[in-house]
């Protein structure tokens, strides 16, 4: 056990440094030295309580709270990392609420009725005078539900994320977050064993809670070493991409608010859009985004937005990608590109990667390019 706290602490501090040593660090940044600096203080914490220095203390309890924060600090992390927003002060009481009642809780206890109660705990539950402590029980059903209410609001943060992300950028292949939805299906699995076994420990004692801390601590390494590793081998988790996520007036249940764009001026809008992709062919550079897109146009994003979603039934992802797909075939049906290869043309088309262009040529085409590119091959000839 004493091995795997010291793996969480040693982990926690080296994170922690890197991060400090960070020029130019933005929002997310200091949440994530936030979190870590709080993950260290967690790991210290624990290290002392398995020694036994606060075994004969009542702020072993209000220890036992930190907990609480375990997951809301790492949300709000993820949470300004993929909005571009500050917490406000309403997210912020919503987020850290749990933990400020379980001190004022405990708070109440320390003051009024510890010191004149016999205080007794069994199979992780507290028991006060002989009688079990209902509202201590409440705090320990809290425990067991925090991490799965995090992990749903977190599923929802990347899914609107990843939305975002397909009406502002053109290409995705530089903007990984394969960490972050590790992590969570990491959590997810983690949540799905722990669970059920803190519930089979308590009251009963069916698993013995001196078991519980240990899976929790190695669950704890676990997360961490996987921030870790995508920290330093891929640099995504310590260096944030500038991203352009913002448009003005989000769109809402299908209709964009207060955009001001009719219907009349969003055909000519549409119209302009696809004159301008025939013509100049914007979709040849491979870092394109919307709003290099809006600005050719002069138009707003948020009204490019509209004008894709509402017109062209797209979002600018699949629009741009489309048009560089409809390019790589023209080059596949011309005799003079023979010599080339698939990944050339896709670069000379305004794709960035292989595995990018072959997502996204089998989710338009439902086949791969070395597939369509021999039976089109194939048809050429016949035809010739």
């Amino acid at each position: 056990m004493e091995y795997l706290i010291v793996a969480g602490i040693v982990l926690s501090v080296l994170l922690l440094a890197v991060t400090l040593s960070k020029k130019n660090k933005q929002a997310p940044d200091k949440h994530l030295i936030l979190y870590l600096g709080f993950a260290t203080f967690w790991q210290v914490y624990f290290y002392l309580e398995t020694l036994s220095f606060l075994q004969a203390s009542p702020f072993m309890l209000l220890g036992k709270g930190l907990y609480l924060l375990n997951a809301p600090l790492f949300f709000a992390y993820v949470y300004v990392l993929t909005t571009s927003r500050r917490l406000t002060p309403k997210l912020s009481a919503i987020l850290f609420s749990p933990f400020a009642a379980y001190v004022i809780h405990f708070m109440y206890f320390y003051f009024l009725v510890f010191d004149q109660a016999d205080l007794s705990i069994k199979s992780g539950l507290l028991f006060v005078d002989g009688q079990l402590a209902i509202s201590w029980l409440f705090f320990v059903i809290l425990f067991l539900l925090i991490e799965p209410v995090f992990l749903v609001w977190f599923y929802f943060l990347l899914k609107k994320y990843k939305q975002r992300l397909l009406q502002t950028e053109s290409d995705l292949s530089r903007i990984r977050l394969r960490w972050l939805y590790l992590l969570f299906y990491l959590c997810l699995i983690i949540s799905l064993f722990l669970i059920p076994a803190s519930m089979l420990s308590l009251g009963g004692g069916w698993i013995s809670t001196d078991l519980l801390p240990i899976m929790m601590q190695g669950a704890t390494v676990l997360f961490l070493f996987i921030v870790g590793y995508y920290g330093f081998r891929q640099t995504t988790v310590f260096a944030n991409p500038a991203l352009d996520l913002t448009t003005e007036g989000q769109m809402k249940n299908g209709s964009y608010q207060r955009s001001g764009l009719s219907d009349a001026q969003a055909a000519i809008y549409h119209a302009q859009l696809l004159t301008l992709m025939e013509e100049k062919m914007p979709y040849l550079n491979g870092e394109l985004k919307a709003s290099e897109l809006a600005q050719m146009l002069d138009i707003s994003v948020n009204h490019l937005s509209q004008v894709l979603n509402n017109i062209q039934q797209q979002n600018f992802f699949d629009f741009v990608n489309g048009y560089r797909i409809k390019e790589v075939i023209k080059k596949m049906e011309a005799p003079k590109n023979s010599h080339l290869t698939l990944l050339a043309m896709a670069l000379d088309s305004g794709f960035n990667s292989k595995t990018s262009f072959n997502t996204v040529f089998k989710k338009m085409t439902h086949q791969t390019p070395s597939a369509f590119y021999k039976s089109l091959t194939s048809s050429l000839q016949e035809k010739g």
